[in-house]
């Protein structure tokens, strides 16, 4: 019996915390990285405009007055030498980008430089098994602003 409890006192703390391990969010951008690069390739999961979800379970869900996305990324990968390779839906060869880590986020853009079109992926968006990255922009539906939220899970 005394057998028992100790084995319980030991245990359950222990499964409780190897639980909640597996699912908790990056703790800072240098984290996040990790996460990002330990996984080999990425597929996109859902795609929100203006927190309205247009794909989910890989289909198209059309919203009226919506924004519609014909053109995106189905596959990325993120390199440990600062490169993030997409392949939009159709399409064999990849798209590549640049990701950077900064004070409080990792920003996701052109090659050359610049704010451009930038992405952002916080550290609280991204999982051992999934990440978010967003932008905003009025080049979807100018002149009102847009915000566009790409999820993305693990591929194994």
């Amino acid at each position: 019996m005394l057998f028992r409890k100790i084995a319980a006192c030991v245990l359950l703390p222990f499964a409780g915390t190897v639980m909640f391990s597996c699912d908790r969010p990056a703790s800072s951008p240098q984290e996040a990285a990790q996460f990002l690069t330990a996984v080999p390739r990425w597929e996109i999961e859902e795609i929100a405009v203006n927190d309205a979800v247009t794909f989910k379970d890989g289909k198209m869900t059309q919203q009226f007055g919506g924004i519609d996305f014909q053109r995106y990324m189905e596959t990325v990968q993120v390199k440990k030498d600062g490169v993030f390779s997409g392949v939009f839906k159709g399409e064999t060869t990849p798209f590549l980008l640049k990701w950077q880590i900064s004070d409080k986020n990792i920003t996701i853009g052109a090659p050359e430089g610049g704010k451009k079109g930038e992405w952002t992926v916080r550290p609280g968006d991204v999982r051992k098994d999934s990440f978010v990255m967003k932008t905003r922009s009025t080049a979807y539906d100018y002149p009102r602003m847009t915000t566009i939220a790409l999820k993305f899970r693990a591929v194994r």
